[in-house]
């Protein structure tokens, strides 16, 4: 049979339970603000009821229960929901990055605007208009010359400011890889901390937050899928190769790539083969890297080296002011690159507006200037102008989609961490009625002991005193 304290062991226990209960309470609310955290709960149970059945059982009446226990203290959390944040966290990590290469290619065009190459072609060949109507004009012609120093001069800034930002992309791959290696090093430290105390039997409910947080910053950045141990561990595979076992990682690198300008792969650090890179912010700057921005600049390099080609082929057949000289190249170079005004035109007289080397003859110039409205570019289907503002739209057009995609993704993210939040969120009204659940409880086990106490109180002293 059980004893005399049997009471007294029940409201023990409940004491113990509604206090780790309060300290669990507690914990929430003291953390209702911290970034990643989840909310917990202490889960109450039964204790083993008296008798349990077996042999030697006491002849009593059915079971008499124990009182309650803590089993164990669990996190508030939906796997599901976390794999689709993180899923959506790629595409939204992605478009980000080409969102904000768009749009600083944007600002390197500067279009519409008095400063940009739009404006600047159309000056050069309004200066090659006003030389064919005074074509002996040493003014008209030093025009020109300014007006053309001022093309190839924005020309070759549009194109080095766009490979700047390229190499810009290249140094910002290496930190997103150091970022990635970081980030495996400090899950790989968690791993170590939950699994040493998980052995137990416990569980390591603010660890696993810290780790859930880091892999939702890890998947912003690349593709990745986890896979948790069952001694409480983590293993990270990228594409099937795993970044991460437990406490042992094999880091990213970055690797020189010689048929790419010299730019950086990324591959493992331990055989150097490629990272199958295929979703997250990193894919984005290299597709940003290695496609939007090169296409920009070899439409740009077509661009200038036709006008090149055009001009000077024209500009050859034509006569210096002396009506002889002729045969000279009014461009240097081969593309937007290196594209130049001839250093030759110091003297003004050597540029050929005549077509026969008469006095007063400004043909040549003007056919120069109507290789403005020629059908030329694009296999004789568009003009310099023409071709150069679809290139500008092209580029508006891949901006806005880009903004509209960052757009969906984040209110898409937004909405999924609504439903976690609504999950694993801490509701600070909810805290205080189980506070007061809680307290409640303690306040009526408390009460329980102090009766069982008065009721022993009254067995042991005073019991037995009649006829004293």
């Amino acid at each position: 049979m059980s004893s005399a304290f049997f009471g007294l062991e029940i409201g023990m226990r409940a004491l113990r339970a509604q206090q780790r209960a309060l300290d669990v309470t507690a914990h929430n609310i003291a953390n209702a603000n911290t970034p990643g955290f989840t909310r917990q709960r202490a889960e109450l149970t039964t204790t083993p009821p008296f008798p349990m059945p077996e042999y030697n059982r006491p002849l009593i009446a059915g079971q008499v229960g124990t009182g309650v226990t803590v089993e164990s203290i669990q996190r508030a959390r939906d796997a599901f929901l976390d794999v689709q944040i993180r899923r959506e966290n790629l595409s939204l990590g992605e478009w980000k990055a080409v969102k904000e290469t768009l749009g600083q290619i944007e600002v390197i065009f500067n279009e519409p605007s008095e400063a940009g190459l739009d404006k600047v072609f159309a000056d050069f060949w309004n200066a090659w208009h006003e030389l064919s109507k005074n074509p002996e004009s040493l003014v008209a012609r030093a025009s020109l010359r300014e007006q053309s120093v001022t093309l190839t001069n924005a020309v070759n800034h549009v194109y080095f400011q766009l490979d700047e930002l390229r190499n810009n992309l290249d140094g910002n791959v290496e930190i997103q890889v150091d970022k990635v290696n970081t980030i495996a090093r400090q899950i790989a430290d968690l791993n170590k901390q939950i699994m040493k105390i998980e052995i137990s039997g416990d569980n390591a409910n603010d660890l696993r937050d810290k780790r859930d947080l880091l892999l939702d910053e890890l998947s912003e950045i690349i593709n990745f899928t986890a896979t948790e141990t069952d001694d409480g561990g983590m293993v990270i595979y990228i594409r099937g190769r795993p970044l991460l076992v437990n406490d042992k990682i094999v880091e990213l690198t970055t690797q020189a790539n010689p048929l790419n300008d010299g730019l950086l792969d990324v591959v493992w650090s331990d055989d150097l083969s490629l990272v199958q890179v295929e979703k997250g912010n990193l894919k984005g700057t290299l597709d940003a890297r290695d496609n939007y921005i090169p296409y920009y600049m070899g439409e740009l390099d077509v661009l200038a080296g036709t006008i090149i080609t055009e001009v000077n082929a024209m500009h050859n057949v034509g006569f210096a002011l002396d009506g002889v000289t002729t045969g000279l190249d009014f461009f240097t170079g081969i593309g937007a690159v290196d594209i130049a005004v001839n250093p030759i035109f110091s003297d003004l007289t050597l540029i050929a507006a005549s077509q026969g080397g008469e006095a007063g003859d400004g043909l040549n110039a003007l056919g120069i200037a109507q290789l403005k409205d020629a059908l030329i570019m694009a296999g004789g289907t568009t003009t310099f102008g023409e071709y150069y503002e679809s290139l500008v739209a092209i580029l508006g057009v891949k901006s806005q989609e880009a903004s509209r995609l960052v757009k969906n993704e984040e209110l898409l993210v937004e909405q999924l961490t609504n439903r976690r939040e609504s999950v694993s969120g801490v509701s600070l009204d909810e805290e205080v009625v189980n506070m007061l659940k809680y307290q409640r409880a303690y306040q009526a086990a408390s009460r329980v002991i102090t009766v069982m106490d008065e009721m022993l109180d009254r067995l042991i002293n005073n019991t037995g005193l009649a006829g004293r």
